[in-house]
């Protein structure tokens, strides 16, 4: 969260009583979260879909092969053969890594994350709409901010790009213009989509220029 608070928003909040800070601590945190697991969600589809892709492409390959159709003018059989088994190695390893990943655990944990962090942040919401005098909500924040540390302890950490992709869904009051949205939309792409539609993209592209 060091990051998040250096924003020109969240300092703001810095400089103000403890239980206003820990309220902007908890509801950027959460969104952060929320959208983390979201893109968790989204790689682990990515990942499924391209690896099936890839697979189909190999066997694709292997049929061209059989049926001599196109290869046979570019490059010999026996290379042939050896660039199928590459590429059979290559997508066995990647399918090794990206299930090492264990990209739906952690989309569930970061979910799971969100919403012990949502139940902190109504709490803290309740006691600053009660009646309480201010040094007993500070009390009670100080507490409710070590659960939050020790809910901190339990999870992984989100990246930078989730809580700025949290505040393109808040851009009236980071105020963000069209600009910054579209950048900030950008890099997120090319940090969780970009690789997997390149996989599925690419390969039946190189497949037509080979038969062709």
């Amino acid at each position: 969260m060091s990051e998040e608070l250096e924003t020109t928003s969240g300092q703001q909040y810095l400089d103000k009583d403890f239980s206003v800070e820990l309220n902007f601590k908890f509801w950027t945190t959460k969104g952060a979260r929320f959208v983390a697991s979201h893109r968790f969600k989204s790689i682990n589809k990515l990942s499924s879909y391209s690896l099936g892709f890839l697979s189909a492409y190999l066997i694709i390959l292997g049929l061209l092969s059989v049926f001599e159709i196109g290869p046979e003018l570019l490059i010999s059989t026996k290379h042939f053969a050896l660039i199928s088994t590459s590429l059979s190695i290559l997508i066995l390893v990647f399918s090794q890594l990206e299930g090492s990943n264990d990209y739906r655990l952690r989309a569930e944990k970061f979910h799971d994350c969100a919403l012990e962090i949502s139940e902190l942040y109504n709490k803290l919401r309740y006691l600053k709409t009660s009646s309480m005098k201010q040094d007993e909500i500070n009390k009670l924040s100080e507490d409710l901010s070590i659960e939050y540390s020790n809910v901190l302890k339990k999870y992984e950490n989100h990246k930078y790009i989730d809580f700025l992709m949290f505040q393109t869904t808040k851009n009236d009051y980071f105020k963000l213009n069209w600009l910054n949205i579209g950048i900030i939309k950008l890099r997120y792409y090319l940090n969780t989509q970009f690789l997997y539609h390149v996989l599925i993209i690419v390969p039946p592209i190189l497949i037509y220029w080979l038969i062709k």
